[in-house]
């Protein structure tokens, strides 16, 4: 519990019961088993919505992330991060593995490249959200895209995870979105011609 909090920085607490497969009893007393100790914070969610947990220095070092940075509580990010914990939750749930956005800047600072990340004009980069893994494959970038970009941004950012796949370092990328932007990404891989190294699910 306490290191897939370290891993995504913050987490609902809805997610943490999905990922640890506990009740509501359960979770809470785990959760103030840590937060007592001095592992975790709790504040409070956006608009009456799940509490958000996230890890003390003291947390991240006791859950062998010490190389990871605490979590930076915002407002304009919350919302999303929280979409984003809640879908590793589920993933991890049924056995997949997954490598959260604070993981992937931490494995490519110390690799010394952009082994998983996208590549913009200017020296730019973008990091998925979620970077899904498995034996034998290449990784698998996922995006949750939750509001649309301009279609110049998004153009921009479809031909560059095309250009990561093409160059080996992905087997694919998928965007995970809210119903109303499905069709605004369907329609920005058909406009860029990415369909073969981009794929688009609804949430």
């Amino acid at each position: 519990m306490l290191e897939f909090i370290a891993r995504f920085g913050i987490v609902p607490r809805t997610a943490v019961a999905v990922w640890a497969g506990t009740g509501r009893t359960v979770t809470l007393t785990r959760e103030r088993r840590l937060r007592e100790a001095g592992l975790i914070e709790v504040r409070n969610g956006l608009g009456g919505e799940a509490k958000l947990l996230t890890c003390t220095r003291a947390g991240l070092r006791a859950s062998g992330h010490g190389e990871l940075r605490p979590a930076r509580f915002s407002l304009a990010s919350v919302g999303h991060e929280s979409v984003v914990a809640e879908l590793a939750a589920v993933l991890e749930r049924g056995g997949e593995r997954t490598l959260s956005e604070r993981e992937i800047l931490a494995q490519e600072r110390a690799h010394g490249s952009r082994v998983f990340s996208a590549e913009l004009p200017g020296g730019r980069v973008h990091r998925a959200d979620l970077i899904r893994a498995a034996d034998g494959c290449l990784p698998e970038a996922i995006e949750v895209e939750l509001a649309a970009k301009g279609a110049s941004r998004l153009d921009e950012l479809l031909r560059a995870w095309r250009r990561a796949v093409a160059e080996g370092r992905l087997g694919g990328v998928v965007y995970r979105c809210g119903p109303s932007i499905v069709r605004v990404v369907s329609r920005a891989i058909e406009r860029t011609r990415t369909a073969a190294a981009i794929s688009v699910d609804e949430l």
